[in-house]
């Protein structure tokens, strides 16, 4: 065991050095290209930087990789500042959408924002002290050996939410778990999405104790309309009346503009006319989203306009919120092209019925958890997607609110199942 303890350290000491040469002469090499500023190679090379003193509190860091990720690094802070008000948090991504998500969308608790450094010992380490961080938690698969290791030299636990291991990661960790035992080591909670991930965490080496099974926290939400101020707000920026049925439809890829075309066409004829606010998925898509929806679509960078429109793209990230915020129905995109879908709970948790395409392989287990309950709807194309809006919106009324209502109280009542467990 001793030998493997040893073995491990040179590994990860070697491990460090290469990130440590492979990020200077990424810098150096980018630099003469002018690529450095694109790849923010000098923010990966520094700890994050401070929004608001710190000293004196206690830090806590959440690190997650993406744009999906960050959103859900949010939401699992409002639950810790709901169960350590007294904390201050350090939030940092991988990718470039993740810290622009981050540094909009920062809460007052949030003392410092950016990119995780590059994974060796001398910028974990130099993280860790200049925040004095007390604690790390790390969103699903962010697995970073020179992070956990400092952590470890420096008795810090680690927690893992929404953890997960697919299988090829499974065995990849099983084949060298003994190796990898001082790494698993460091933490001391993992909430794990499903049983079965569960299972591989403990067959890694994660002690079982300290492994609870809460779900996917894609889920952990609790549902409510926005406040009438907020949205009449939200609506009037956009030049859209109190009356008018707005629909939108959020992470549109290139190849289904024409089934959203023939949805609005289909809605005008069974004179139910609708403005439509759509928001690609991909910014360098825009041209050929508008190209697919055709007619006279208006073309916005802004959450706001004076303009009057019937249909719209705004090519902005971060706005996904505010845009089902104000709409009265949403519609989820990567699923009418094998693609496979997205996060369903961002529009879902706004209380508003979720219409998606056939094809949603990525999120198997949100999409059926709300079409069971009646609150989404699954359809083929364009044609069914505006009859099931007619239907939902305009026919059955009551019973979508009635799904709705039964559904938040039971979702509400699930989130009480977390808190108690955070250390």
């Amino acid at each position: 065991m001793k030998i493997e303890k040893y073995l491990f350290a040179v590994v990860i000491y070697t491990y460090s050095l290469l990130m440590d040469i492979a990020h200077s002469i990424a810098g150096i090499f980018l630099s003469k290209m002018g690529e450095r500023r694109k790849w923010d190679i000098y923010h990966r090379q520094h700890p994050p930087s401070p929004v608001r003193d710190f000293r004196h509190r206690s830090v806590v860091w959440l690190h997650a990789a993406s744009l999906g990720e960050t959103k859900l690094l949010y939401k699992f802070l409002e639950v810790l500042e709901q169960r350590h008000p007294e904390d201050l948090y350090l939030v940092t991504a991988t990718s470039h959408t993740g810290v622009q998500f981050l540094e909009l969308h920062k809460t007052p608790s949030v003392c410092g924002v950016g990119y995780l450094p590059f994974d060796s010992l001398t910028l974990m380490n130099a993280t860790l002290k200049q925040y004095g961080i007390k604690r790390v938690w790390l969103l699903e698969t962010e697995l970073w050996p020179s992070m956990l290791w400092a952590c470890r030299k420096n008795n810090i636990p680690v927690g893992i939410v929404n953890a997960r291991m697919e299988i090829r990661s499974f065995k990849r960790y099983f084949m060298f778990r003994k190796l990898l035992a001082p790494l698993f080591s460091v933490f001391d909670v993992v909430f794990a999405q499903t049983s079965e991930y569960a299972e591989r965490f403990f067959n890694v080496g994660v002690s079982k104790d300290i492994i609870h099974v809460v779900g996917n926290i894609k889920g952990h939400i609790f549902i409510k309309r926005p406040a009438r101020r907020e949205w009449l707000s939200l609506r009037r920026a956009m030049n859209l009346s109190e009356g008018c049925f707005v629909l939108a439809a959020g992470c549109v890829h290139a190849g289904e503009g024409k089934e959203l075309r023939t949805c609005i066409d289909m809605l005008s004829r069974k004179n139910m006319p609708c403005k439509v606010i759509v928001v690609p998925r991909y910014l360098e898509e825009t041209s050929a989203i508008m190209d697919e929806i055709g007619g006279s679509i208006a073309h916005f960078t802004e959450i706001t306009t004076s303009r009057k429109w019937d249909v719209c793209i705004i090519e902005k990230v971060g706005i996904l919120d505010d845009v089902y915020k104000m709409a009265d129905a949403a519609f989820v995109g990567g699923t009418f092209v094998p693609v496979g879908a997205h996060n369903v709970w961002d529009p879902a948790r706004f209380g508003i019925p979720v219409f998606f395409g056939p094809d949603y392989h990525t999120q198997i287990e949100s999409c059926e958890k709300l079409l069971s309950a009646g609150v989404a709807f699954k359809m083929e194309n364009g044609e069914e997607l505006a009859n099931t809006i007619v239907k939902v919106i305009r026919l059955e009324p009551r019973k979508f609110v009635s799904a709705q209502t039964t559904f938040i109280e039971t979702v509400n009542k699930q989130q009480s199942v977390l808190e108690p467990l955070i250390p």
